[in-house]
């Protein structure tokens, strides 16, 4: 349950980087992470408003300095809990407003050829190997 937790929390915070990274916030970015966070289980420590406040917060300042792929490359161990939910979320709310941006972009490439590379072939080679069945 833990890991599964810390998996919905960096999934969160992803999402908020991605709404916010290009310094608009949309409707429809905002919706999009409501919906999100409908759908995961939440059994963090804080309540889901209290870790969204403190998120938005952490999120603004790893723009303000510029720390983007360092911030997401600590999330890399709870996001490759599901790596494909994570490239799924992230495009999903990137294409929220209609239009991925270079910074969106940039972060979605980030995650997949870097952050979640191995995460991904582990889990394309977990597939491979299942028999199939008859």
């Amino acid at each position: 349950m833990e890991q599964h937790q810390l998996f919905n929390e960096a999934l969160i915070k992803l999402c908020i980087l991605m709404y916010q990274i290009d310094g608009k916030i949309t409707l429809a970015e905002q919706d999009y992470l409501d919906e999100l966070a409908g759908s995961v289980e939440w059994h963090g420590d804080m309540d889901y408003e209290d870790f969204l406040s403190c998120a938005i917060h952490e999120i603004r300042e790893v723009i303000d300095a510029q720390e983007t792929l360092n911030f997401i490359s600590s999330l890399q161990d709870a996001l490759s809990y599901n790596p494909n939910r994570v490239l799924l979320e992230a495009k999903g709310i990137a294409k929220a407003d209609g239009d991925i941006v270079d910074e969106e972009q940039d972060i979605i490439d980030y995650l997949t050829n870097r952050v979640l590379a191995r995460a991904l072939r582990a889990q394309t080679s977990r597939i491979k190997a299942s028999p199939t069945p008859a």
